[in-house]
């Protein structure tokens, strides 16, 4: 039976396969966007957009209202707060159904880790909540690669010893959310999702950049020095990259995605099919994807 379900972080990179995909599964989706123009260039006609941002409680209940379910899938800098209002208003008007995006290394021996706390902390406020949820773990997704461009050079930072990673394409992950919302075996689950291929972020990132971007410098950096250039440059974004590939270093790929793929259906997009179908779109895209969501 369709369903009207709400979408948190709806134009993020994550976010967009979800909408895509339920939209196609037939279900009455809505976005809250705070750019609402910029949802309509993305998403047409397909589902209904609301201009709100997702740290205004008010904006959150006039979107919720009428909705089955509601999708979070927010950076972390809002993800806690948007939580804790969806959670609030959903008790009251009977949400049946919050799905949330963790990400699979977020556990309480990681939890030093600031971003691991967030969403610790956001998972456990939803599992205490007594509304039926799920929350899923992915893996480093294939579209956060185009972060590591940067003008006309690809920046790769090399950390120390790359951990091999299952990247999964956002498109699969899209589809497994809303098959979730029409299964009612997944609730109250927290399923990993990996993709289908093993490789280390630089063997990934080298057939990226060949394949999108075979005109682009690739500039190899140890991970010391592209902590010096960030400390000394002030470059936010980068001394960000350098946090999480000194993180996975250390902590590498976790979760057994068994359960979510049969449950749900397992990821199936190879890097070399998602490059073919979707990363050479990458070259018209205006913005920068943001937010990766790959703890």
């Amino acid at each position: 039976m369709p369903k009207r379900i709400l979408i948190l972080g709806a134009t993020g990179m994550l976010g967009q396969p979800v909408v895509h995909s339920l939209v196609k599964m037939g279900n009455r989706v809505r976005v809250l966007a705070r750019n609402r123009e910029k949802a309509f260039r993305m998403f047409g006609n397909g589902p209904e957009i609301i201009k709100g941002d997702a740290l205004n409680k008010e904006d959150i209940q006039a979107a919720m209202a009428g909705c089955d379910g509601v999708h979070v899938s927010l950076p972390q800098r809002s993800e806690l707060t948007a939580m804790q209002h969806v959670i609030s208003i959903g008790k009251s008007v009977g949400t049946q159904r919050i799905t949330y995006i963790s990400a699979t290394t977020v556990c309480e021996e990681n939890r030093w880790f600031g971003l691991v706390d967030v969403k610790m902390r956001t998972e456990a406020i939803l599992r205490s909540s007594g509304i039926a949820h799920i929350v899923f773990c992915p893996t480093w997704a294939m579209e956060t690669l185009h972060n590591f461009i940067r003008g006309n050079r690809a920046v790769l930072i090399l950390g120390k010893n790359p951990p091999p990673l299952h990247f999964v394409a956002a498109a699969d992950l899209g589809r497994m959310v809303a098959t979730a919302y029409a299964d009612d075996r997944a609730l109250g689950k927290r399923l990993f999702v990996h993709g289908p291929e093993s490789m280390t972020f630089p063997e990934a990132f080298d057939r990226f950049v060949k394949a999108c971007y075979p005109d682009r410098k690739v500039t190899k950096m140890p991970l010391w020095r592209a902590r010096l250039v960030a400390k000394l440059t002030g470059r936010a974004e980068l001394a960000e990259a350098t946090q999480l590939i000194a993180y996975f270093d250390k902590v590498g790929e976790l979760g057994d995605p068994s359960e979510a793929n049969k449950l749900l259906g397992a990821p199936s997009i190879t890097l070399d099919e998602w490059i073919k179908s979707t990363g050479t779109l990458l070259l018209n895209q205006k913005e920068a994807w943001r937010g990766p969501d790959t703890l």
